[in-house]
């Protein structure tokens, strides 16, 4: 149930942390973040605002009686100043940047909680996409909305052959995370590691690394899969499909990429656009503080999943 508020800056003070919205496609973040403030502080304005601070004025003449009176200061009138809440007095940041055509899940935070994206972007949280593509052709800019510069045929994949590609993807990276902590994959260090602490989690300044892939929905030439990773952008996730292509003696182009889980927040705990309000994102700043305190801390360029974390990979 959403708490009411009807003084501003009671308001303000409770806009303070971290909170999860649901980006549409083909908008930018820079956009998202224009939007975000131009709501807040329409919503701030629309409350009750403090009183103007009146002035101190002293009246009479040195020979008679002064008297001190306050009188109304217009120059701390609303009607002067314009509104009490402008944009450039909210800051907003995000923890990780969502290209303009990837949708889902993206974390922001607001005034202090500037400093929480931070530590979730610094604790290297495991992001899942749902990543679409179709066989067949490809564009310039790997993305549907490119130039098409090439057709190919497609109908001698299979399904079981897309899933032998996706393990053999996904067992190359698992030797990669290995590398990165300095093991031989065959060695017995490499297997106590994993079994002890779970799943690598590399530096912020890491290469792309896959934890998962899954097929989700295979209906020739389209085809749609979850994509578990970290240090991923776009880009990335569209030459993902193109190389799978290649694996696969085709082309292909990516349709559709959007992110359904950034660390504990899933798309259940996202704020759709028409919930982008005052009310809505202090509940939501509530319900993400737990959700804040569980995240793992990075201490250094690796990092372990605990084992809870783990079973759902």
């Amino acid at each position: 149930m959403l708490k009411v508020v009807r003084y501003a800056p009671e308001a303000w003070n409770m806009l303070e942390g971290v909170f999860c919205v649901y980006k549409p496609a083909d908008m930018t973040m820079n956009h998202l973040r224009k939007v975000m403030t131009g709501n807040l502080t329409r919503d701030l304005n629309l409350l009750k605002t403090r009183p103007a601070t009146p002035i101190v004025a002293i009246e009479g003449s040195v020979t008679e009686k002064l008297v001190v009176k306050l009188k109304e200061n217009y120059a701390d009138h609303p009607l002067v100043l314009g509104p009490r809440y402008q944009p450039k007095d909210i800051k907003l940041t995000w923890a990780h940047q969502l290209d303009k055509n990837i949708s889902g899940v993206c974390i922001l935070g607001v005034n202090s909680g500037t400093k929480g994206t931070r530590k979730v972007r610094e604790s290297q949280l495991i992001r899942s996409y749902i990543v679409s593509g179709q066989f067949g052709r490809t564009t310039d800019t790997l993305f549907i909305d490119g130039k098409v510069i090439g057709k190919s045929t497609y109908k001698h994949i299979t399904r079981g052959r897309l899933m032998r590609t996706l393990m053999t993807i996904q067992a190359g990276h698992q030797r990669s995370s290995l590398n990165f902590l300095g093991l031989d994959p065959q060695s017995q260090e490499a297997y106590e590691a994993l079994s002890a602490e779970g799943l690598v989690r590399p530096g912020e300044k890491s290469p792309p690394l896959i934890y998962a892939l899954k097929i989700v929905d295979f209906n020739l030439p389209d085809f749609t899969l979850e994509v578990s990773c970290i240090n991923e952008n776009a880009v990335y996730l569209q030459h993902l499909v193109h190389d799978l292509a290649l694996r696969l003696k085709t082309t292909a182009v990516c349709t559709q990429m959007r992110c359904i889980r950034y660390g504990p927040w899933t798309l259940q705990h996202s704020l759709l656009h028409k919930h982008w309000c005052l009310e809505h994102i202090i509940d939501n700043i509530t319900h993400s503080k737990p959700l804040f305190k569980d995240i793992v801390p990075k201490s250094a360029s690796l990092v372990m999943l605990k084992d809870e974390q783990c079973k759902e990979f």
